[in-house]
């Protein structure tokens, strides 16, 4: 789910609906981005979550009521969920490359637990589509706030950790990151080839390729893949996208091998390792040092 550049485990969502991809606010100045504090300065806490056809959906109070938020890495940007926009007009494009035009804010107070992201700038916008699907939706934790603490995301037991400290243990293995970009972007090598891909947690595919990259004319060159055809629900609304499905037998990120890696090869903005690709793993996610770990 993003701009400039989106199976809640007992509520029924249908299966065609599928989660903005990644943000990006390329008229945003970096200061409006890095906007807010935390509060307390030392903190450290671990809540339940549920989830979304695998997407992490973190309870967070804002303005006196909890709701349910959805927790992506690939957006850049956190979004609040408004009947209606307001503030400074914004331009959105999404992981589907089409475009829509958001509200901008300050928020005043985003709680997690006991801790309080404070004065963090946010865009706002009408789900309609997702505000259906789930209950006391509340919008997009993106790194405006993802970014201002460290994470543990314990996924087989749906818990997450947030901290100011480094609160991962022994047993992670590092996921290799671009260091010159605060996106989290990887690298996957298949063949003996790297491929630049970002780690977008709030994206429901495992391995998404776009139809028009080179990786995609040389997996279906050597794999079986079948059509399919699907609602996306998208920056802009929904649209009815056609794909195909494959798996891959064998993929390298840095020291780590994963095999038959499910893949969907569709319109979109760029490659993409999604949240079901980490669903056996724990995620740390350690800003400070930026680095992602698994284990």
């Amino acid at each position: 789910m993003g701009r400039a550049n989106g199976r809640i485990e007992n509520m029924r969502i249908p299966w065609p609906i599928c989660f903005l991809l990644f943000v990006c606010f390329g008229c945003t100045a970096n200061k409006q981005l890095t906007k807010g504090s935390v509060e307390p300065k030392e903190f450290n806490a671990k809540v339940s979550f549920t989830t979304a056809k695998s997407l992490v959906l973190i309870p967070c109070e804002i303005e006196g009521n909890t709701k349910n938020f959805i927790f992506d890495t690939g957006a850049q940007v956190t979004t609040i969920q408004r009947d209606s926009i307001f503030g400074e007009i914004i331009t959105v494009r999404g992981g589907s490359n089409r475009t829509v035009e958001n509200g901008s804010e300050t928020v005043a107070s985003l709680k997690i637990g006991e801790v309080d992201f404070i004065n963090t700038f946010a865009t706002n916008e009408n789900e309609v589509e997702l505000s259906k699907r789930i209950p006391n939706y509340g919008g997009i934790l993106g790194r405006t706030v993802i970014d201002k603490a460290n994470w543990l995301i314990n996924y087989p037991e749906k818990t997450i950790e947030l901290s100011n400290e480094n609160i991962c243990t022994d047993g992670f293995t590092d996921i290799p990151l671009l260091e010159s970009s605060t996106t989290p972007y990887t690298f996957v090598e298949i063949d003996g080839v790297s491929y630049q891909a970002i780690l977008d947690l709030g994206s429901t595919s495992v391995f998404n390729v776009p139809e028009d990259t080179e990786l995609a004319k040389l997996l279906l060159s050597k794999y079986n893949f079948e059509k399919n055809t699907r609602e996306r629900y998208t920056v802009g609304g929904t649209q009815n996208v056609t794909e195909l499905i494959g798996s891959v037998p064998a993929m390298s990120i840095g020291d780590l091998t994963f095999t038959d890696v499910r893949v969907n090869i569709n319109q979109s903005s760029q490659i993409r390792l999604g949240m079901p690709f980490f669903a056996a793993y724990e995620i740390c996610i350690d800003n400070e040092n930026h680095r992602y770990r698994i284990r």
